[in-house]
């Protein structure tokens, strides 16, 4: 998730285990602490797909955070400093600093699990990075009932424990009807792909913003196929356009690592493209076709020859009209998005 919701979710955290000891302060710890495990940006990579698949790693691993927890914990515990107190009879007990850093450590990258993005919750373990998928990576749906909650225990310390578990219940409960309609439209997805004798087996199902609007990914071999279902359809059943993946060429070259390594993190959720003697590798997850977010050139190619290269992202390649076209597309089933 974004970093503004990182840090409204572990402010309301910090207030309700917190906040009747450290007062306002606990809001601000606790959004401090609700950004850490986004700080291994700062851990550059010489190769481009490292950089891009290596972030949401070790700093969100379960593990991990599940061990660094007591250490931050007794940090704070003994150096947090008394002046900052509203009173010195106040002093949080070391069991109070362990339940809050824990709780908005573990919370942030089980958060970032939402998202199709990519998490690896059991790093060390090799296992696929956890995308669940059900909202999109700004939501304000999501970060709003949170503000509000941390505004008024800002405003008022009688409500304030209350008013963060109540910002904590609406947007957990709000995470919920993600999933929900989340698996509405993987169903109906499903339905319609195999009514097209299309492939079912691997199916991304990714949510636009407040996640009405849904758009359908179903790797099929040497192709994909792109549809787009909203909560708001009257018709059940999606079209599919159909593009290449040339997955002949990826498997081909798979020993090539930046490949097999994008390969592994989306789940087989990539295309290749070859632009002008490039051999590029496009993120199906993330963007539109024709709009893909995430784009790395891996090599050269000149049919038949490949030139492995280190890895370097390429700029996004933005449609703005097929992008409104998409928004339009949530309230009106009979807008045409294919690019």
């Amino acid at each position: 998730m974004d970093s503004l919701s990182q840090f409204a979710l572990g402010a309301a955290i910090g207030e309700a285990t917190l906040g009747a000891k450290l007062g306002r302060k606990a809001m601000l710890v606790g959004g401090f602490l609700g950004t850490l495990p986004d700080l291994d940006v700062l851990v550059h990579y010489a190769d481009a797909v490292a950089s891009f698949t290596y972030h949401r790693s070790w700093s969100h691993s379960l593990l991990v955070l599940s061990l660094v927890s007591p250490i931050i914990a007794y940090l704070l515990y003994r150096s947090y400093p008394k002046k900052w107190l509203p009173s010195p009879s106040l002093t949080p007990p070391f069991k109070t600093w362990l339940l809050c850093v824990f709780l908005i450590l573990i919370t942030h990258p089980i958060l970032d699990g939402f998202t199709v993005y990519g998490t690896q919750l059991l790093w060390p373990l090799s296992t696929t990075p956890i995308a669940w998928g059900s909202i999109f990576i700004i939501d304000p749906l999501y970060t709003l009932p949170l503000i509000i909650g941390l505004v008024i225990a800002y405003r008022s310390r009688a409500k304030a424990r209350n008013a963060a578990m109540v910002g904590l219940l609406l947007s957990t409960l709000y995470l919920g009807v993600t999933l929900l309609s989340q698996q509405h439209a993987r169903v109906t997805a499903i339905d319609s792909l195999a009514k097209a004798e299309l492939g079912t087996e691997n199916v991304l199902v990714a949510p636009s913003p407040f996640s009405l609007l849904w758009r359908i990914v179903s790797m099929d071999g040497d192709n994909y196929h792109e549809g787009f279902y909203s909560l708001l359809d009257s018709d059940r059943q999606i079209d599919f356009a159909t593009y290449e993946s040339n997955r002949a060429l990826i498997d081909q070259h798979a020993d090539h690592w930046p490949i097999a390594r994008m390969d592994w993190f989306t789940n087989s959720m990539i295309s290749a493209s070859i632009e002008a003697d490039q051999f590029i590798i496009n993120d199906l997850r993330m963007g539109v076709e024709a709009s893909y977010v995430f784009r790395f050139l891996v090599g050269e190619w000149n049919d038949p020859e490949f030139k492995a290269l280190q890895s370097v992202q390429m700029p996004m390649q933005f449609d703005t009209e097929r992008m409104r076209s998409i928004v339009k597309r949530t309230w009106d089933e009979r807008v045409n998005v294919e690019p």
